[in-house]
This record gives structure tokens, sequence and C-alpha cells, in this order.
């Protein structure tokens, strides 16, 4: 069964569709929010819905469990299971819209995942760094799994729950600086596995996903602080365009699921960085736009790349 071996990863995917839903509403007008969310909330949950019934099979087939258990136990598989619940979270921001029902519905949603995400934390820490830490474990995808809660952060605005998604900006903030140093220590020490190297796009997510955090659970914004932030996050942007014909040469693989969400939500923190910059009334020269408007371009091609890719890894089971 197919759906029995759907890859973690892609769940990934779920969650840069969802993304991209809300920063497409943002740039186009009103009236094309209900066609847009629509969409993408289809598509991204024939993506998701597979992944969670995975782990809803593991409980009463042996074979599954045994295979999603040595997932959990990869260091380089296992912290991409908090896609799961950000994309239910950023699935939730949909609700929102439709009144006083859905913007409860939208808390509950954000609540549960994010503990379900604290759960998974706490299980990478005790797994992979209490238990037996290596610096050969370390790989991009820890910042999934430990920086990835900052999406909670970053749509608490929006769901009404602002100052919980506050805290998690602050602690997420020192949490980030700390992955970012460990993982560029492994990487220079060890390299990565050939397989992985679509994961570098990873790196264009954290500082990135700071900014959105600070746009959306902040009352006043400091443009320099943001324009500090937003020249970090278009530095690493930056190091991963140069780099990502080098990593599109890797074959067709779960891991090209680390072309999507990055990028969406670098294209989103310039995106909320320029309103920011005109709200305080700075003059933001029409090139910014231009080069958000092409970020986002990027974040959808590579959305269509990604799902040719798990096509063809279901092709290949």
């Amino acid at each position: 069964m197919r759906m029995a071996a759907t890859p973690i990863p892609q769940a990934g995917v779920a969650l840069a569709i969802f993304s991209f839903g809300n920063l497409a509403s943002t740039l186009l007008p009103d009236s094309w929010w209900g066609p847009v969310h629509a969409a993408c909330a289809v598509l991204g949950l024939t993506l998701l819905a597979p992944v969670l019934a995975r782990h809803g099979i593991a409980i009463r087939n042996a074979s599954v469990r045994a295979a999603l258990t040595s997932d959990y136990r990869n260091p380089m598989i296992a912290p991409l299971a908090t896609t799961m619940p950000m994309a239910l979270i950023v699935l939730g921001t949909y609700l929102v819209h439709f009144g006083t029902p859905g913007l409860l519905c939208a808390q509950v949603t954000w609540w549960f995942g994010v503990l379900c995400i604290v759960t998974l934390m706490a299980y990478l820490a005790w797994r992979f760094v209490l238990c037996g830490f290596s610096l050969a474990d370390v790989c991009p995808a820890w910042l999934v799994g430990f920086v990835g809660i900052l999406v909670a952060a970053v749509t608490s605005g929006t769901v009404g729950l602002a100052w919980a998604g506050h805290i998690i900006y602050v602690i997420g903030f020192a949490i980030d600086i700390i992955m970012l140093v460990l993982i560029s220590s492994r990487i220079a020490w060890h390299g990565l596995p050939t397989v992985i190297k679509p994961t570098l796009t990873i790196y264009s997510a954290p500082i990135s996903l700071l900014v959105a955090s600070y746009f959306s659970t902040s009352t006043r914004h400091d443009p320099v602080f943001t324009l500090v932030l937003l020249t970090c996050s278009q530095l690493l942007f930056a190091f991963v365009a140069i780099l990502l014909p080098w990593m599109l040469t890797t074959p067709a693989s779960p891991a090209y699921a680390a072309f999507t969400f990055p990028l969406v939500i670098t294209a989103t923190a310039l995106h909320d960085a320029l309103t920011i910059f005109k709200d305080a009334g700075w003059h933001v020269p029409s090139w910014a736009y231009w080069l958000q408007a092409g970020e986002t371009l990027l974040a959808g091609v590579m959305i269509v790349v990604a799902m040719a890719a798990f096509r063809h890894v279901y092709e290949s089971l």
C-alpha cells in the first residue's frame, strides 16, 4: 500500500502549500482569497492526509509501525515530523475568515499544533541530544525540528494569540541562533551526505521565520531591527539561491521537500519587512517589490518541482 510508505517529509510540502496560500492572498486582490485558499487547502491536504494516515495505519500494522519507528530513530528524518503539526497550524489560519466559530477552531488547532511540536521537540532533545549526542547526527533538518515552532509565532497574530506567539518568538530566537551555529559546525567538520544536499535550502528559513514572527507578534516594529534581520535573511537566501542549481542535480527524493517551505517563508518575511518599512515612512524602492515577487514565484516553482519529485518517489515504490 503506497499510503503506508508515504515519507514524512511530504508533510513539509503540504506546509509550504498552505503557507503559499496565505502569502498569495496578501499579494492578490481580496476577491481572490476564496479561490486561492480553497485550491491550496485541497492540494495541501492531498499531501498531508497520507502522512497522517500512515501514523494511524502503524497502530495496527506491525510492518508499517516498524518502518515508522525506524524513521523516528533517524536523526535526519525524525526532526521533519514537526512539519505535520506545523502544517495543521497554518491550515487552521484559513478558518479565521469564517467568523467567530472559525476563529475558535483556528485557536484550538493552533494550541493543539503547539502542543504536538513541543512534544516532538522534547522527544528529539531526549533521543538525539541527551541519549548520546554526536555532531555527525546534526543536519539541516534539525532546524525544522527545533526552530519550526516559530511557525506558531508567525500565525499567532492571525488567530488572535499574539501574546502567546511573542513568548514563542523570544524562545525561538535563542534556539534559532544555537541551531544555526551547531549545524554550520557540523557541515564544516563532516559535510553532508549527497542524498540530503537539498536540505541546505533550510538555511534560508530560520532568520526569515524570525522576521515574520516579529511582524506578527509585535505591536510596534523597529524598522532598523527589522532591516538587520532581513539583511541576514536575504544573505542566507542568496547563499541558497547560488547553490540551488547544484542541489537540483541530486536525484529526486523526499529531500526535495526542503526546496519548498524555506523559500515560501523567505518571500513572506520580505513582504512583511517591506510593510514595516512602508509603515515607518521609509522610502521602499520599486526593485524591492520586484525582488519579493521574484522570490514568491521561485517558491511556487519549487513547490511544483517538489511535487513532481514525490510523484517520482511514489512511482518507484
